[in-house]
């Protein structure tokens, strides 16, 4: 262990236990100042709960890091400082956003969206057989990063609505539509990147964004059907799609696997 894997993971549960006192001590509810400009596309109250088991989880692997093994396990260090940024983000955007400031809440949640994408991408890619690491922390990495994809789109509707966009009648249907197309592209782009690593961190990474499409539906189905159920279709498109490429992967590893045949002599 390095000094710099020690600073690291200092760095990361300062960040964490950040994360969850920023958002403990607001005295908001943060789905209630979404509702209060709700957009086409602002998911049920429930949706929120997630930062729940986010924060639990989030501590957990800030705490599991300090142990040795951990410190220094090649996925955990490249993800290390990524997953650190994120917390961080997680922190100011839950000081801001209860304040209306949504410009500048929309900024911080896309920089702890994109670290926290990283973060998985770069551990995934660099993840080995330890059950442990792989559950862990590859399971929270993509919990926080799916649910940042898509916090990250749902603030964006609500900043446009803030800024005085009507948000749920005529074209902002629409505009939700677009928003909800390009979010799915963005989680089907990080689980094909995330698909060479195990399937803990793609799985929690698509529940994730699954989760909010979801509430979503259960949200708008009856004031914006139109992005209700087109939130449920790209739901089962995205996780349709982690089936598939993890059962295409597995199908092929036996084949690059598979040790090649040494000619016996004469």
């Amino acid at each position: 262990m390095t000094a710099g894997d020690r600073i690291r993971q200092g760095v990361v549960l300062l960040a964490a236990l950040a994360q969850v006192a920023s958002s403990a001590l607001l005295g908001r509810s943060v789905g209630g100042v979404a509702r209060e400009n709700a957009s086409a596309i602002l998911p049920a109250g429930y949706a929120f709960a997630i930062w729940g088991p986010i924060f639990a989880l989030s501590l957990a692997v800030a705490i599991a890091g300090f142990v040795p093994s951990l410190t220094t396990h090649p996925a955990v260090r490249r993800s290390g400082w990524s997953i650190a940024i994120a917390f961080t983000a997680d922190a100011v955007w839950a000081a801001v956003f209860p304040k209306g400031q949504f410009v500048l809440a929309q900024f911080v949640i896309i920089v702890g969206a994109v670290a926290a994408i990283r973060a998985t991408v770069r551990f995934q890619r660099a993840a080995d057989g330890n059950r442990l690491v792989t559950v862990l922390f590859g399971g929270t990495f993509g919990l926080l990063a799916g649910w940042l994809t898509a916090a990250m789109f749902v603030g964006l509707a609500n900043t446009l609505v803030s800024a005085g966009m009507s948000g749920t009648s005529g074209w902002p249907g629409v505009v939700g539509v677009v928003l909800l197309l390009v979010a799915t592209g963005v989680a089907v782009a990080v689980v094909r990147a995330c698909a060479a690593g195990p399937l803990p961190g793609s799985l929690a990474y698509a529940a994730a964004v699954a989760w909010g499409l979801l509430a979503i539906t259960v949200e708008q189905r009856s004031a914006v059907p139109l992005t209700a159920y087109t939130a449920l279709g790209l739901a089962v498109v995205l996780l349709a799609y982690l089936a598939v490429i993890h059962r295409l992967r597995h199908r092929a590893a036996p084949i690059r696997r598979r040790p090649q045949r040494v000619p016996e002599p004469g």
